[in-house]
């Protein structure tokens, strides 16, 4: 169970489904690109019938999917380990106050002590 990274120490993870982004959107493409077609033809029952589809494959992929772990300050990713219950998918205002400003010196973000984090 991880509740701290290992990497980096730090105390705040979130899960996410561990899916590649890249054939997730090629994927969506695909779908959006078959019901142009489709309706391009006149024929927007077929071109329904392929949204459901891509709408039913995607919701079996986030069924069964494994989730992953990640580090929110060093991105170290941790999989195949007992899930912990009190670790929450990614919240983008916990994200900026990990992500510097500035990559090239490791700057501190100044936002994130102003927004009482």
């Amino acid at each position: 169970m991880v509740d701290r990274c290992a990497i980096c120490d730090c105390n705040t993870v979130y899960i996410q489904k561990d899916f590649n982004r890249t054939l997730g959107v090629s994927i969506f493409v695909a779908g959006a690109l078959l019901f142009l077609l489709c309706a391009w033809k006149n024929r927007l029952v077929e071109g329904t019938l392929v949204w459901a589809a891509f709408v039913l494959a995607d919701g079996l992929l986030f069924k069964f999917l494994p989730d992953v772990t990640i580090c929110y300050k060093c991105y170290a990713q941790y999989r195949q380990v007992t899930p912990n219950p009190d670790n929450q998918p990614f919240e983008l205002g916990l994200a900026e106050k990990f992500d510097p400003l500035d990559k090239r010196v490791n700057a501190e973000n100044p936002a994130a002590e102003w927004k009482g984090r």
